[in-house]
This record gives structure tokens, sequence and C-alpha cells, in this order.
């Protein structure tokens, strides 16, 4: 184990980059990881695919095809997860009726699944995290309800994850709630998140972090190029609803990249990838993939922090596809081409981060950066009252730089100066830790002094 490393953050511009002083790997985050089995993720996946087409329009009273057998299997499994020995997960279904719109020709009854894993603190009992993957699936024509679709890696691969997740941290004692969610009508867009999204907020429950896990589960790109040893994480950079004070200091600040869902997904990198050998998380400065979105997009639209995780390649031969043979090439989105391997350590290192993530005390509030033209950096904050809370910890990274490169764990209290530091070529951000090394998110400055 290595110890914490306390830096003298006196390094000017041009220095070698130090990586960030870190508290040794959670041992219960490393066992509940290390209880992710790709035998389960390949059987979730199977069983889905087996449904033949999960279009969201597709038929509702078969008990073997269509989105209601799925819809269906999935109740019993979340409610088999709340049986769990110890398991501490209380089911929940979702329903709303979608209005008639651009995919969706009449008014539709869909349902998202999933479990809650419940706050254990009272004085957090709002406060939230969501990790999501959509169950629902689509042929080469988004509205062909009736050919099959077996959407193995999109999008049963982020399902999998999700129930995965939801099964090894069943009886995990956490300070804020996890919501483990199969939504629906992602295809159809971003329906049952966009619902989700709303009604968290409408009820008071503050999301922290919401991932969206979609297409986790592919490793052959085009011209069978293979990689399986990085997973991107996209995020959005300027947010959703930026307020005309937070563009002002955004351009103050040259913020583009300090976002609450870019500092979500740099906590996912940071902390997860304690928690799988061999596999790095890519921060992606895009919301997501070029001229597509997926199911954080509906929670960013709310102001809530999201991000996707996705695999690296993507196969266009499989996506969307209607399951075929032609010439030479094969065609659909079929259970042969998901690989649960990869899956496994993609959904390793989430379990890890959000298992840190969820017991990690609050965050510092109202940063406030001052010092400019001068040679020293001055920080401010409101120390949470969290009585976990054992340290702060200073970040900074370089302003030529994505992720955050060095630390200072100090005391708690509400100010430092970083001596030889200037503000104009670095970022910084604080964040609060307790005992066991668990990590709020850190709080970029929202003022400038």
């Amino acid at each position: 184990m290595r110890r914490l490393v306390f830096f003298l953050l006196t390094t000017v511009l041009g220095a070698q980059a130090q990586a960030p002083a870190q508290a040794p790997p959670n041992t219960l985050a490393r066992d509940m990881a290390g209880h992710v089995e790709s035998a389960r993720l390949r059987r979730t996946v199977e069983r889905l695919a087996g449904f033949g087409t999960r279009h969201t329009l597709s038929i509702t009273n078969s008990e073997s095809r269509g989105i209601g057998a799925a819809s269906k299997w999935l109740i019993a499994e979340t409610r088999n997860l709340a049986m769990l020995p110890g398991s501490r997960l209380i089911p929940f279904e979702d329903r709303f009726t979608a209005p008639a719109g651009p995919r969706v020709p009449k008014p539709t009854e869909m349902v998202n699944v999933g479990v809650m894993l419940p706050s254990l603190d009272p004085s957090r009992a709002k406060d939230a995290l969501v990790v999501a993957g959509h169950y629902d699936s689509r042929a080469t024509d988004v509205m062909d309800a009736d050919s099959d679709a077996p959407g193995s890696v999109d999008d049963a691969s982020g399902v999998a994850l999700v129930l995965e997740m939801a099964y090894v941290m069943a009886a995990d004692h956490t300070a804020v709630s996890i919501y483990f969610v199969a939504t629906v009508g992602e295809e159809q867009g971003l329906l049952g998140a966009a619902h989700l999204a709303a009604r968290l907020k409408a009820e008071g429950v503050n999301v922290i972090g919401m991932l969206a896990a979609d297409c986790v589960g592919n490793t052959w790109g085009p011209g069978n190029v293979r990689e399986s040893s990085t997973v991107r994480l996209f995020s959005e950079g300027v947010p959703s609803q930026e307020t005309e004070a937070q563009k002002k200091l955004r351009e103050a600040l040259g913020g583009e990249n300090d976002s609450p869902s870019r500092e979500f997904a740099r906590y996912l990198k940071r902390f997860g990838e304690r928690y799988a050998d061999g596999l790095e998380c890519l921060l992606m400065l895009r919301r997501d993939r070029v001229g597509r979105g997926g199911d954080h997009l509906a929670f960013n639209r709310e102001g809530i922090p999201a991000a996707r995780i996705s695999e690296t390649l993507e196969n266009y031969d499989r996506q969307h596809q209607v399951p075929r043979v032609e010439g030479n090439r094969t065609y659909g989105d079929t259970p042969g081409f998901f690989d649960p391997g990869y899956c496994a350590k993609i959904t390793r290192e989430m379990v890890g981060a959000f298992h840190h993530l969820a017991l990690a005390p609050e965050a510092p509030r109202n940063v406030r950066l001052s010092g400019a033209a001068t040679p020293d950096a001055r920080l401010s904050w409101t120390s949470p009252t969290d009585p976990r809370t054992a340290a702060l910890v200073i970040y900074r990274r370089r302003a030529d730089g994505v992720v955050w490169q060095q630390d200072m764990v100090i005391p708690v209290s509400d100010s430092t100066v970083l001596t030889g530091v200037g503000t104009d070529n670095f970022f910084f951000a604080v964040a609060a830790r307790d005992r066991d090394g668990n990590e709020s998110l850190p709080s970029v400055p929202t003022r400038i002094e």
C-alpha cells in the first residue's frame, strides 16, 4: 500500500507533473469489485437478447418476446436482488405515459425498472447517485417494432453492468442513495431517462452524479481491430443549464473543462482505475459522440451532472442493424459479439468509484480564488460540517492539462495559500476526504476575489 503523500505546492509552470497523492484502495471496494462475474454479465445479455426485440413500441402481451416480456423479466430480477442475503436494495418501477411525438405515434405506457440503495446518513438522505443502462433496442429503422433487434451490446451490456453493480453492492453501507436503473425509450428520444431525471428533481432528490452505461461490451472495431484496454468517458463541458452569472465566471476563469459533469467524469477515472487492472478511462472532451447522444444528456438538461461510459471501438455493422448476412459481412447486435471480460473490467471500475463517492463526506462549498497578478494563488472555501471529514485535498492541474495532476492534503480549514503557484497557469479544486480515503467530488472556484 502507498502512504498518503503530502505535496508542498511550489512547482512552477514547466516542472514535471506529479500524480495526485491518493489513499490506498479501499478493501471493501476491492472485495466488491472482485465479486463481479463475467458469467453473470453474459447471462444477462443473453437473456435480454433472447426476447428477440426490445423496441419500445413492440408487443407487450407476450411472455417471451418484446418490450413487455423484457420489462417483466427485469422486474423479477430487481425483486431477486432485494432478496439477496444482507441486501438493502428496494425495487421500484417508474411508470409513465409518453405523449405522442416524432418517434412515438401515440401515447404509450412505459416503465423504467430499478432498485435503490438507500442513504444511511440522515443529513444526506436527499443526495443520490444514479447509474443507468437502457433496456430498449432498435433495428435499422428506428420505427421498426417487429424485426429482430437483439441489442446485445446496445444496450443489454449496459443493463448487465447496472444489475451486476447492484448485485455486488447490495449490502453496501452508503452515506448517499444509489439508484440502479434500466431505462426505457432511449432509442425513441431518451424518454425514460428524461422522465426519471424530472421525477427525481421534482421529488427533491439531489443527484450529485449520473452515469449512463451505454455500449460497454464490444472490443472489435471495423477491420478486425481490437481494443480492450481502454473505455471512453464522455461529459459536457459548458453546462446545458448554464446561467448568465455562471457564464461570466466561466469566461473569467477559462473553466470550459471544469463543469460539474466533467468533474464527475474525472472522479470516475481517478477512483475507478484502482479496481480494474489494464483498463484506462479516456476522458473525452465532448458531451457524447459526434451527432449522437445518450441518457446522460436527459439528466444534463435538468441541470444534473452526468457522464456516459462507452466502449472505445464501435462496430457499425452491429449497431442498429437487423441481423442478417450480406455477402461476406455479418450484421446485427447478437450475443456472440459481446465480450463479458471487457464488460466486467468496466463494471469493476464503476463499483469502486461509486463506492468511494457514495461514502464520501460532503464537498466544500463556495470556493473562492484570489491572487491574480501575484506570485501566489489563494483559495478559500466553506468547509463541510460533515463530522466524517478528516482532511481536505487541494487539487491542481496545469492549464494545458486534462486530469488533476497534483494535490496537497491539509487539515480541515477554510483557506490556503499556494506559494509560487500563479493563478494564470493552473486550475484548482478542493475536495473533502474521510479517514478511509473516500473523497467528495472536487469543488472548483465559484467566485474570483
